[in-house]
């Protein structure tokens, strides 16, 4: 059965230009599985003429739409739009924001399907189901609305993933991608792709969506290899954005995949713009790191108050966190730290005491975010249960919004960006940081960057609220 997914071009600012990773991951096992996947990606110039052209060619009568919370009133616009054109196409909805929420998903009216958890085998069976006109019942992870009424179902079956199939690269032009500005740090090449080469974290920070669960699988390395080899060679990639949820997690695995890219050759480059945990390493695995090419890697430490490294479950040992660092700097790896303010009764002094350790570590950057307790998290359940003591209403009524203002009842937003941007200020004008950028100005592209993540930070408040 034909399936096209789309991803519609966000109106906010937000830079997703990167390979839609859920699309190449899915497409891949669902057309092993017999199933003819499409992807039809809007930042690569997709319009909306041409995907609706192309639907109609391909008489296809089943789209799928992955979609963030940051994501999600494109993707209900989309489903909106497809359902006025295309009489009786069906739209499912998957991904971080639809697992949280799907009941918002089918209240909306335009989805007829959510994907709760990886979507592999829930939408093969859906399409299974739907080519052969039998009714897609009691298959785990797959939420519907009958009658008014949302039926719900036990959790998604998580695939083996060692016997998944490689992700389809080869169904979306790379080319496209290694033309436009890719997210997160700058690229020592163009020609970068992000890639996932394990699944699920068993940490419990509660600020977390949670799509592929807390048992940690790691791809073996071998596989991981050999799909890095295949794109090198095969696809003319240069540089991997490494976005697993925890990479290192199993350290001598880690290791094992550096030494592997060393000994095959490998002259590629390596950054880990998230999916690395700071308290989680030795000094050997940051020298492999380097020698396998890596450039750059960021460390989530969130908050440096041990109470509030508690209450977030999060428990990072934040003086291992701080080594981690140190030997980053050691083996010239550029390193950025994550600070998160604004959780629930923390105090102005806790939070200066993270903006001042943000600010004073040797760090080359920081991205500091007002915290908001997204739908579908455990923060946001906390919060509710009183896990933060006692929360005024006006805070609780937030929770109701799509992009909760913030979820802290001591400080306004107002406040807290103000100190957010002082914090930058701080940094960014330090004589070190302002050498760092400088550095940067070598290209169009690292200026573009420059630019837009300093607009970001000064003008555009939604978007820096958002952790």
């Amino acid at each position: 059965m034909d399936i096209a997914f789309i991803r519609p071009r966000a109106s906010r600012n937000w830079y997703i230009n990167n390979v839609p990773l859920n699309y190449v991951h899915l497409a891949a096992y669902l057309r092993e599985n017999g199933h003819r996947p499409h992807i039809l990606d809007q930042v690569t110039g997709w319009r909306s003429e041409d995907i609706d052209d192309y639907i109609r060619a391909n008489n296809i009568s089943v789209v799928g739409i992955g979609c963030m919370t940051c994501e999600f009133p494109e993707a209900v616009n989309e489903s909106r739009r497809l359902k006025g054109l295309h009489p009786g196409i069906t739209v499912v909805l998957g991904g971080a924001h639809p697992s949280g929420a799907p009941e918002e998903c089918l209240e909306s009216g335009v989805v007829d399907y959510v994907v709760v958890g990886e979507g592999e085998i829930a939408l093969t069976k859906l399409l299974n189901a739907l080519e052969s006109n039998q009714k897609p019942d009691n298959i785990p992870g797959l939420w519907s609305i009958e009658n008014g009424t949302i039926r719900t179902n036990r959790p998604a079956e998580v695939p083996d993933i060692e016997k998944l199939p490689p992700p389809a690269y080869d169904m979306v032009d790379l080319t496209r991608y290694f033309r436009l500005d890719s997210p997160w740090h700058f690229p020592q090449s163009p020609r970068v792709i992000q890639f996932i080469s394990s699944r699920g974290c068993p940490y419990q920070c509660s600020y977390c969506h949670t799509i592929h669960g807390k048992r940690y699988r790691g791809l073996s390395p071998v596989k991981v290899l050999d799909q890095m080899e295949d794109l090198v060679k095969n696809q003319g990639v240069k540089e991997f954005m490494m976005v697993d949820d925890i990479f290192n997690f199993d350290l001598e695995r880690a290791k094992e995949i550096c030494r592997g890219i060393v000994q095959r050759g490998l002259k590629i480059h390596l950054q880990f713009p998230n999916g690395v945990r700071g308290d989680r390493f030795d000094e050997e695995l940051v020298a492999l790191m380097k020698q396998a090419g890596t450039h750059f890697m960021a460390i989530a430490i969130e908050t440096t108050s041990k109470e509030y490294q508690r209450l977030i479950r999060k428990n990072l040992k934040v003086d291992k966190a701080e080594q981690t660092i140190l030997w980053a700097r050691k083996y010239n790896i550029e390193v950025s730290g994550f600070f998160m303010i604004g959780f629930p009764g923390e105090t102005v002094d806790q939070i200066q005491q993270t903006i001042d350790f943000a600010v004073n570590a040797p760090l080359d950057a920081i991205f500091i975010s007002v915290v908001s307790p997204f739908k579908g998290t455990v923060l946001r359940n906390d919060m509710l249960n009183g896990r933060f003591g006692n929360v005024d209403s006006q805070t609780m009524q937030s929770l109701d919004q799509l992009f909760p203002t913030a979820c802290s009842e001591t400080l306004t937003l107002e406040q807290l960006t103000r100190m957010q941007r002082n914090a930058y200020f701080r940094f960014y004008t330090k004589p070190r940081s302002l050498l760092h950028l400088g550095k940067k100005l070598t290209n169009r592209r690292n200026v573009k960057k420059i630019v837009r993540a300093v607009a970001r930070r000064v003008h555009n408040r939604e978007m820096v609220s958002l952790n």
